[in-house]
């Protein structure tokens, strides 16, 4: 109750909390805010071929994308696709880091070195080139994207080329439990080191883990949608964000009387994804400054140097009137 009531303490968590669980409904029911037309309810629905834009009307509350797609309905589907690829990618990262992590911090030696040299030579990769990387082995021809591989083969290198952060926090934490009694106690009684890990250290080696996952999140949805607006994940028209962007690059800028006449192509999944990411990013600053009692020890040092010295009225035998003290 304690941790709760800290963490609603936090405005920054309150709002973050707020946003995510917004676009946690939407998503949920997003067949009753936008029933699909389609038989694939992630495919846009089409309603006519014309090239241009249309503004927003009555029945088309957001306006009609690039080849006239229904932009509202790909927001609303658009924030299943987020959360599914935000939380499948964080997901991975986390499975490989903390396996390496726990794996490196409690066997130590030579093996340490070697799974920590492996993820120095990962973080020195940079993620879009081993994204590009991936996909020039892994995707043969344009045939491949519109089948839908694409997202699969960018969600899966976005994995493979960020697990570090997580090995490099885990380790750190298993190097301090590894010594402690309670370890020590399951070696001499002759427990498996798997069971040791697993059932002993890796439970109390999570500090950090949770404040990690949650900003993980937001910021994956941001790189899917830079990766596919540059043409990383296909040209099939989905209810994904950064696709819906991609659709709208051509129009990012007006006519020449008026620069901003089709902002409603842009200006929705840009809001969007900013919103997305700003919500897991404060839930994690409130978490990390709820639950890390370094942080928590400053916030209250802080707040205590704001808050206004007390004026205390204190009466003497000598003086009949007091005094301030």
């Amino acid at each position: 109750m304690k941790s709760i009531k800290r963490l609603l303490s936090h405005a920054e968590f309150v709002v973050g909390a707020l946003l995510v669980l917004a676009f946690a409904a939407v998503a949920a029911a997003a067949p009753l805010l936008a029933p699909p037309v389609e038989e694939d309810p992630y495919q846009l629905p089409q309603y006519g071929y014309a090239s241009s834009p249309i503004p927003p009307s009555a029945e088309h509350p957001l306006g009609l994308m690039q080849g006239q797609y229904d932009t509202l309905y790909g927001m609303i589907w658009g924030a299943r696709t987020a959360l599914r690829a935000g939380l499948l990618i964080t997901l991975g990262r986390a499975v490989v880091g903390i396996l390496i992590g726990a794996v490196a911090g409690y066997y130590g030696g030579m093996l340490d070195a070697l799974l920590m040299r492996i993820t120095d030579a990962f973080l020195a990769f940079p993620v879009v080139t081993g994204v590009m990387l991936t996909f020039a082995v892994f995707v043969s021809d344009e045939l491949s994207l519109q089948l839908g591989q694409g997202d699969t083969v960018l969600m899966a290198a976005l994995a493979v080329f960020g697990w570090m952060q997580y090995a490099r926090v885990v380790r750190g934490n298993v190097l301090a439990e590894r010594t402690r009694d309670y370890v020590q106690a399951a070696v001499s009684v002759g427990a498996p080191n798997r069971r040791i890990i697993f059932r002993h250290v890796l439970p109390n080696s999570t500090q950090g883990l949770l404040v990690l996952i949650t900003s993980d999140v937001g910021t994956m949805v941001v790189t899917v949608a830079a990766l596919t607006f540059i043409g990383l994940a296909g040209n099939e028209p989905v209810a994904d964000w950064g696709m819906m962007l991609k659709y709208s690059r051509n129009w990012l800028i007006g006519t020449p009387a008026n620069a901003f006449q089709y902002w409603y192509t842009y200006v929705p999944p840009l809001a969007a994804i900013a919103l997305f990411s700003v919500g897991w990013n404060l839930v994690g600053d409130g978490l990390r400054e709820a639950l890390d009692p370094r942080l928590r020890g400053l916030s209250l040092s802080i707040r205590s140097r704001r808050a206004p010295n007390k004026v205390r009225y204190r009466k003497s035998a000598d003086s009949p009137t007091g005094s301030i003290s």
